[in-house]
């Protein structure tokens, strides 16, 4: 494993955490108990212009390890889908008829 790969992975692993903090955030403000349109709006300028932003910086330096970024990403990305389907399963229905 050469240390570009090493690099890439690391940085495609932080920056898809980032990514989904990010977006449990602007989803928070979203629609939490308390919407708030600027706080909303604050992460969603976070999110997609800064963040994609310093994707494309660290992607097209030369020797970055597009791949590695990509096994980064993927590993983030099949832990947050994980945790969500646990964090689901925490969640008891309930029936409006009272049963």
């Amino acid at each position: 494993m050469t240390e570009q790969f090493l690099a890439g992975g690391i940085a495609g692993a932080v920056w898809n955490a980032l990514n989904f903090w990010c977006l449990t955030r602007l989803l928070q403000a979203w629609l939490g108990p308390q919407p708030s349109r600027r706080r909303a709006l604050g992460w969603l300028l976070a999110k997609f212009p800064l963040l994609y932003a310093a994707a494309w910086v660290y992607l097209s330096r030369p020797g970055a390890s597009v791949i590695g970024f990509g096994v980064g990403f993927t590993v983030i990305l099949i832990a947050a889908m994980a945790w969500f389907v646990l964090q689901a399963q925490q969640i008891t229905p309930f029936s409006s008829h009272g049963r």
